[in-house]
């Protein structure tokens, strides 16, 4: 069976979309040298990437951001043109090519219909790409229940298949826990996110305790600025215990999630949540909201409040940074959770998928 799927994802910052094709990737390679009968054709849309030399597999000479105009004009070309003969084509980011073999598409997420105003413009074109997507027949692969359920009402889509990303951290060196109670969060800073919610949040908590820090990592976007306003504008005791860290490498990620005493994700909306997950795998206690895909993620491994609700976010915080007992049955329920989700079960639920078109 040979596939031939999408590995645009994979070049500049690795966001979740990037990890989730690269660690498929791994891990459906992984398959064939198991014997399984799987040969993976990766392409590329990025003419960027063509000029910079970071091209993934075949460059398909048309940008992502024109690709969804140029398809629904021309029904063409086909990814055959490109790739050869295949058997399935998986489009592993909202964007699936012609062709006239069986194609998959994998919507991660329905952000740019829950906040149309952050989300930047190719974001949501998207919305375009995956109603053409379903409208000329291609199968849909959502990340989890919720956002499959999201897309049949959308969409109409008749065929929608669920396969869960996994996780796969690597386990930092055991080291002694700073004294000091640490939150962090994870991910770029986009609206949805709900950092402001976690400021806001913070003030009171730091209010109470006169130790806890907040660690914010990840790459800077949409509302970066007004979260730097909102930091700004507490008191300089509060204001002093916050770390604006950026965007960290893997490693280091992972041992700051570890030596954490809670991990906060206070997102309006997920698709799926890998903080969420990552933090669980690694031990640390999670305190989240219901946002999106999150109960359906995180079970009863983790603390949940309404998202945009600031003290209930609070007082969940308060409440886990005062609870030991609390925060060791959340380590050990949440690492039972993470156990769930794997890449390799990731790997043979899409295979799966696709040699059922055969």
């Amino acid at each position: 069976m040979r596939v031939a799927l999408d590995a645009t994802p994979l070049i500049g910052i690795r966001t979740g979309i990037g990890v989730f094709v690269a660690e498929s990737l791994r891990s459906m390679r992984a398959m064939k040298q198991e014997g399984v009968d799987l040969e993976i054709a990766t392409y590329t849309l990025s003419v960027g990437a063509r000029l910079r030399g970071k091209t993934q597999g075949v460059w398909v000479p048309i940008p992502a951001g024109k690709a969804p105009t140029v398809w629904r004009r021309f029904k063409g070309p086909r990814i055959e043109k490109f790739v050869g003969e295949v058997d399935v084509v998986h489009g592993t980011n909202y964007l699936v090519p012609p062709s006239i073999h069986p194609r998959l598409v994998t919507v991660h997420d329905l952000s740019f219909l829950h906040d149309p105003v952050a989300a930047p413009a190719p974001i949501a074109r998207f919305d375009r790409a995956v109603r053409d997507a379903v409208n000329s027949g291609a199968v849909v692969h959502a990340i989890s229940n919720h956002v499959a359920d999201e897309i049949r009402d959308r969409y109409e889509a008749p065929d929608v298949r669920v396969v869960y990303p996994g996780v796969h951290p690597r386990q930092p060196e055991e080291r002694p826990k700073d004294p000091s109670p640490v939150l962090v969060t994870l991910g770029a800073t986009h609206r949805r996110k709900g950092l402001n919610d976690l400021i806001s949040a913070f003030e009171l908590v730091g209010q109470l305790n006169k130790k806890v820090e907040l660690h914010i990592i990840g790459p800077a976007g949409d509302d970066e600025g007004r979260m730097n306003q909102s930091v700004r504008q507490l008191p300089a005791s509060i204001a002093s215990r916050i770390q604006r860290i950026g965007l960290v490498g893997d490693d280091e990620r992972d041992r700051r999630v570890a030596d954490a005493t809670i991990l906060v994700h206070p997102s309006h909306y997920e698709g799926f949540g890998f903080p969420v997950v990552e933090a669980m795998a690694l031990g640390t206690p999670v305190v989240t909201t219901t946002g999106g895909a999150i109960p359906e993620i995180a079970g009863d491994a983790a603390v949940m409040v309404e998202p945009g609700d600031v003290d209930a976010l609070a007082s969940a915080l308060v409440d886990v940074l005062a609870d030991e007992q609390k925060r060791a049955q959340l380590i050990q329920t949440g690492r039972d959770r993470a156990a769930n989700f794997s890449w390799a079960e990731t790997a043979r639920g899409l295979v799966d998928v696709y040699g059922s078109f055969l």
